[in-house]
């Protein structure tokens, strides 16, 4: 993956990665920020990070950011997929510099057998990452991190840099 010039991460990007899938794990983070409704599901079939993917993916677009605020990596959303074989949502990243994916959530397609199933990623579309969200804040609450604060820092950081 291809990082641009000027990027300095303020976190451990694989240490991070680490952090967020021990999270998905944890019992008391998945009742914190997810619908239970399908919980003993998720769990039975050991994809222990589906529902996550809406919220790890905002979470790390916000915490990994060029100096000015900018994205380096785009959420990619896709709904409704009743056609194509895979899940029917999810939501990724996209390096905005080299278009390379980075899904932080891939176990969820993983079946009860522990068979990967295809996630067709062309289906995708971007989607804004400038909103608020409660459960993601709550996420990285849990992980040590202020996360509504860093959001607020990109979009003064991008007004100030005068790109948006």
């Amino acid at each position: 993956m291809e990082l641009p010039r000027g990027f300095y991460a303020r976190y451990n990007m694989p240490a991070m990665v680490y952090r967020f899938r021990s999270a998905f794990r944890n019992s008391i983070v998945r009742h914190d920020v997810l619908s239970p409704m399908f919980e003993s599901e998720r769990c039975k079939s050991g994809r222990f990070s589906a529902g996550f993917c809406g919220i790890a993916s905002y979470t790390w677009s916000h915490l990994f950011r060029m100096p000015n605020g900018s994205e380096v990596w785009r959420l990619k959303v896709y709904d409704g997929n009743y056609y194509i074989p895979g899940l029917t949502d999810h939501v990724w990243l996209e390096n905005q510099f080299d278009g390379s994916i980075l899904d932080l959530t891939f176990d969820q397609s993983v079946d009860e057998f522990g068979n990967f199933i295809e996630i067709p990623y062309f289906l995708g579309k971007y989607a804004d990452a400038d909103f608020e969200f409660a459960r993601a804040n709550k996420f990285a609450q849990h992980l040590g991190i202020d996360l509504k604060n860093i959001v607020f820092e990109n979009t003064l950081r991008l007004a100030l840099s005068g790109r948006q």
